[in-house]
């Protein structure tokens, strides 16, 4: 592994990412927030977690198969496959997001209802093709998506603030994202066409989507549990008390790609390069933590007057969950790469219903403060249970090599 063009790619990549990011969470859903009440701002809030706990999951799992698999491809002299298995995931997310979404908002106008299906169907287009960049190395060709999807959401913004459909902000983005993904891959004009891979590849991709979803789940699930429970306007308060400590994490899971199209080229754990790699994501979740905590009653006051202060009450707890989500992050990659696809499923699911479990069973006696803590218990569960697969996959494979 060169160590400079390592260093290099995860910055332009963290650089990358971050942008469209600061964009959607700093302007374009303030926008929607000071346009609505809290009850409609909880509402779209709650579908755009739905919508991504569906959607991402597919497209995202394709783009991890394929980076995992082209080796063995290549080596066959084989292409083929992912065409068929994409558009089987856009045909199972319309569905699945067609009927959750009627049943969350009963009142969605066909307008509203058309845009969130083409959001749906771009979003699984971006998620896929994007790996062309990816298999090469080309974080470069990534910067310059990112940056044409952070014009795309500035663009949404504007029309959305005259015509009021919040769809366009991410329909805009995707598709100029889209656009110059597929004007720069050749995936896209694959055949479709079935390999003697294909039932490898689709059993792989069924597997890691469990894992997936149940991993993205409990990421955007706080929102769906909570809306039932307290209802759309506590979706508001616990999502803006959210808001800074998801930004950090998402801001970090783009340099875990960096580190999985880098393992994917080494056959062995390297001791050395994970600590190093873990010490690094302990300071900047660490720093990023303390940086929150200082600038959040600033921040939120200004983004989300109307329900700041409720929102600050929240704000040790929710930071807390997202600096752990960070070490998460940086151990999966390698949890990903050197075990057996299973274990992703295995810790997911136990994670799921610690998720679940913990927060309801806090949210009983301590209400939303207590909803926060019981996911923070079950971020740290899930911490414990991946350092611990990471350490006995390390000696298992350190005392057959002896």
């Amino acid at each position: 592994m060169n160590k400079k063009k390592f260093l290099y790619d995860s910055i332009i990549n963290l650089f990358s990412s971050a942008m469209p990011l600061l964009i959607l969470q700093l302007v374009s859903l303030p926008t929607i927030a000071k346009k609505l009440s809290s009850s409609d701002y909880g509402l779209i809030v709650t579908i755009i977690s739905l919508f991504t706990i569906i959607s991402f999951p597919l497209g995202n799992v394709l783009n991890n198969v394929r980076l995992l698999m082209e080796r063995e491809y290549k080596k066959r002299n084989i292409i083929g496959d992912f065409n068929i298995l994409l558009l089987v995931s856009t045909l199972i997310s319309l569905i699945v997001i067609t009927a959750t979404t009627l049943i969350i908002d009963k009142k969605i106008t066909i307008i509203n209802f058309i845009l969130l299906i083409m959001i749906t169907i771009l979003n699984l287009l971006k998620e896929y093709y994007i790996v062309s960049f990816r298999l090469n190395l080309n974080y470069k060709g990534i910067f310059i998506n990112n940056i044409l999807l952070s014009i795309g959401y500035l663009v949404g913004t504007y029309i959305f603030y005259i015509s009021g459909y919040w769809q366009v902000i991410f329909l805009m983005g995707l598709f100029f994202s889209t656009i110059y993904i597929f004007k720069n891959s050749d995936l896209p004009k694959e055949k479709y066409r079935r390999t003697t891979l294909f039932k490898k590849v689709t059993l792989k991709s069924i597997t890691l989507y469990i894992s997936s979803f149940l991993k993205i789940s409990t990421t955007y699930l706080d929102k769906i549990l909570l809306f039932p429970l307290l209802g759309s306007a506590a979706v508001s308060v616990y999502y803006t008390a959210d808001i800074l400590g998801k930004i950090i994490t998402m801001m970090i899971n783009p340099i875990n790609t960096v580190i999985l199209s880098y393992l994917v080229k080494i056959e062995k754990i390297n001791l050395k390069k994970f600590i190093s790699m873990f010490c690094v994501s302990f300071v900047v979740g660490s720093v990023g933590y303390i940086i929150t905590i200082v600038i959040s009653p600033a921040v939120l006051k200004f983004l989300y007057p109307e329900w700041a202060s409720e929102a600050l009450n929240l704000i040790y707890i929710t930071t807390a969950s997202a600096v752990i989500n960070v070490f998460n992050s940086v151990l999966n990659p390698f949890n990903l790469r050197f075990n057996n696809i299973k274990w992703q499923i295995i810790i997911n699911a136990i994670n799921l219903g610690v998720y679940i479990g913990a927060a309801y069973y806090f949210f009983l006696d301590y209400g939303l403060i207590g909803f926060s803590f019981g996911i923070l218990i079950a971020n740290i569960f899930k911490f414990v249970m991946q350092f611990m697969l990471f350490t006995l996959s390390y000696y298992h494979a350190h005392d057959e090599v002896q």
